[in-house]
């Protein structure tokens, strides 16, 4: 029996939409394997640099304390100066934002407004449509069809009352 037969299915190599055998996934590539094991390698090299440079820098900065006292200062006043370029920023970000709120409303004073009035005109105008079709024709009919229909039963019980009066006799 043939791997392709319906009854018979096989789960471990995917298939297509045509049918035919998939590729293995990319991760299963031995190229894949060894680019994803260089990059491994490369990041933990460059993790293990930042590492030891980052003690040295250390070490370095506690044997002179005259330096360190001098770049601190330094850190601290750019620091500083991020801080109030950032506030900035914020700042006109926050106006500018506030003006498209405001431009906001005002389109939706013009334009919203009076698209929300003409809309309620018409429902009101199909409401009171809806009313007089109700009270002009749609009652009469129904009282008429009500009329007729008590008519025929009212024949109906009279011609029985008569047929069941002849056998009678």
């Amino acid at each position: 029996m043939s791997n392709d037969s319906p009854t018979q299915q096989n789960f471990g190599t995917p298939r297509g939409t045509d049918g035919k055998a998939m590729p293995p996934p990319a991760y299963n590539d031995p190229g894949v394997r060894q680019a994803n094991h260089k990059a491994a390698t490369i990041g933990l090299a460059a993790g293990l640099i930042f590492l030891v440079a980052l003690v040295l820098l250390i070490y370095l900065l506690l044997q002179n304390p005259a330096l360190t006292a001098n770049i601190r200062d330094i850190v601290i006043i750019l620091t500083a100066v991020v801080l109030i370029l950032m506030s900035l920023i914020i700042s006109v970000l926050l106006a500018i934002l506030l003006y498209r709120v405001q431009e906001l409303i005002h389109f939706l004073r013009a334009e919203l407004v009076p698209i929300l009035t003409e809309t309620q005109k018409a429902a009101r105008a199909v409401y009171g449509t809806t009313m007089f079709m109700s009270d002009s024709v749609a009652k009469p009919a129904i009282k008429a069809a009500g009329f007729v229909s008590r008519m025929q039963r009212m024949a109906q019980a009279i011609n029985a009352k008569a047929k069941g009066s002849v056998g009678r006799r």
